[in-house]
């Protein structure tokens, strides 16, 4: 019986080193790190939550909005690590000591496209006259919502009536929370034409890439990121936003529609 106790006993111990040895290999700096994004990046940051824990051993939170729900976002309080908007509203934040200054690195631009649905015939936008037919000729048109504060929905709905055709084309425009979205309903037919950042074109089954519209109409949206002022761990939001700007991710934003941009900032 002794022997039995005396063995129980042994394994019980082994059992506890084991315990405490493989708690000691856990990563001592783990971290749930909040991250505030413009819906635009949705796309090329899709696998950033695994890709980044397979790294670092860190989980990343993903909250998705328009620049504007996303600067408010961060305004009205919410806690955050990192938060990717483009300069403007990022140089607010700063000014709100929400974001810690000379932590701000820009990641990407991209351009905004026409896209239709696939299996549908691909127009011709290559002038600015060409690309102000299609608009006309399109039986609805999908875009962003400049209500929510969306950078595309903002500009694209001030040249349409820079093009002169914001009379014969604003009752046939469907607006959607986001680009992406507005995509994601010409997928379903709901729209025959699409408008919105190439980012938000690209990663969405079911819809062809017409091309940029005209370079004279052209609004090139940066996205930069920042550090949280008030982040929790912001040793760590710092090794993440290094991760960001790396060859990994900058991989993922140029597949998904997105230029290249310099670090010289």
């Amino acid at each position: 019986m002794r022997l039995i106790v005396r063995t129980v006993l042994v394994k019980v111990k082994a059992g506890f080193l084991i315990g405490v040895l493989l708690a000691g290999v856990q990563p001592a700096h783990a971290a749930d790190l909040v991250v505030f994004s413009a819906a635009a990046l949705k796309g090329a940051l899709e696998k950033l939550p695994e890709q980044y824990f397979a790294a670092s051993g860190d989980h990343v939170r993903l909250i998705y909005g328009t620049a504007g729900q996303v600067h408010d976002r961060a305004v009205s309080g919410e806690a955050f690590d990192l938060v990717i908007v483009p300069p403007t509203p990022l140089a607010n934040l700063v000014e709100r000591h929400l974001v810690l200054e000379g932590s701000e690195k820009d990641l990407a631009r991209v351009r905004l496209g026409m896209a239709v649905k696939t299996g549908t015939a691909v127009p011709s936008i290559g002038d600015d006259q060409a690309f102000a037919q299609v608009l006309l000729d399109a039986p609805s048109i999908g875009m962003a919502d400049p209500a929510t504060g969306a950078t595309s929905g903002i500009y694209l709905a001030k040249l349409i009536d820079r093009l002169g055709i914001g009379d014969r084309v604003d009752a046939k425009i469907k607006y959607y929370a986001e680009g992406q979205t507005a995509m994601e309903a010409m997928a379903r037919g709901e729209v025959s034409v699409g408008l919105g950042q190439i980012s938000e074109i690209k990663p969405v089954h079911g819809v062809t890439l017409v091309g940029p519209i005209p370079e004279d109409l052209q609004l090139k949206t940066t996205y930069a990121v920042g550090i949280g002022a008030n982040s929790g761990s912001p040793a760590l939001a710092k090794k993440l936003l290094s991760y960001l700007t790396g060859p990994a991710v900058q991989a993922s934003l140029k597949a998904n529609g997105f230029d290249a941009v310099s670090q010289a900032n």
